[in-house]
């Protein structure tokens, strides 16, 4: 906690430049894709930095938890539940402990579900370098009742550089792969709903087919994280006390 803060006031004071050299380069899941009732090892891949002088000191992740998720089928919004597509949705994703580039980690929990993590502390990721978080996530298995081809989880990412409240908010404090139209302090600000992260399960069409009914090419089903978990849980909060934002 302490490093945490260190390195976050030691860059307060840094003058800023743009990023419009990286403006393509997000921060994204290493392998997006994994077939259902698999697991792996995993990376949470920041690209670059806020801009091209400061080094990334955190970053805060957040999965939807798949309690009031919103739902989303071949792109039109859907009153089911995760569980109408995913038979064991939940605690799919863990962290795994590694200060290669932060000094500090914790999962986060509701529920006894882990529904993100954070990582920060230390020198940080230098903004010419890249950096990869590892967990290991087990993939869900599509409910074979279900005409899901395919279940996309968006990922709710922030690459921290300096720690502000959320009025202090912009490209040089936080990097936010986020939803645009959550209406949360972490909203992407963006035209297109183009910033979460993404990692799709796909379905093993020789041992679970798609049942009867169902098109050939199935359901393309989405699933993102709500406003008041966003609320809830992109916030880092060590030890009881909430570090970020401030």
């Amino acid at each position: 906690m302490k490093k945490f803060k260190l390195a976050a006031l030691s860059l307060t004071a840094v003058m800023f430049v743009g990023v419009a050299q990286n403006a393509l380069a997000h921060t994204r899941i290493n392998a997006a894709t994994q077939t259902e009732g698999t697991r792996g090892i995993n990376h949470i891949v920041i690209s670059h930095s806020c801009n091209d002088t400061s080094n990334t000191i955190g970053t805060s992740v957040v999965f939807p938890d798949g309690v009031d998720s919103t739902i989303v089928v071949n792109g039109e919004a859907s009153e089911g539940q995760v569980l109408d597509h995913l038979t064991n949705y939940g605690n799919n994703f863990q962290l795994i402990f590694d200060r290669s580039a932060f000094d500090a980690m914790e999962e986060k929990n509701v529920g006894g579900n882990v529904v993100g993590f954070w990582a920060g502390g230390g020198a940080g990721m230098p903004a010419s370098l890249n950096v990869a978080t590892a967990f290991r996530a087990t993939a869900a298995s599509i409910e074979p009742t279900s005409c899901a081809s395919s279940v996309a989880i968006k990922v709710s990412i922030a690459d921290i550089c300096e720690i502000t409240d959320t009025a202090g908010f912009n490209d040089d404090a936080v990097r936010l792969w986020t939803h645009n139209d959550l209406g949360t302090p972490f909203d992407r600000v963006s035209d297109t709903d183009n910033g979460p992260a993404t990692f799709t399960i796909t379905r093993d069409l020789t041992e679970n087919p798609l049942p009867e009914g169902c098109s050939a090419e199935g359901d393309a089903v989405v699933v993102k994280p709500s406003a008041a978990q966003i609320n809830r849980d992109m916030p880092i909060v060590i030890d009881g006390n909430q570090v970020w934002p401030q």
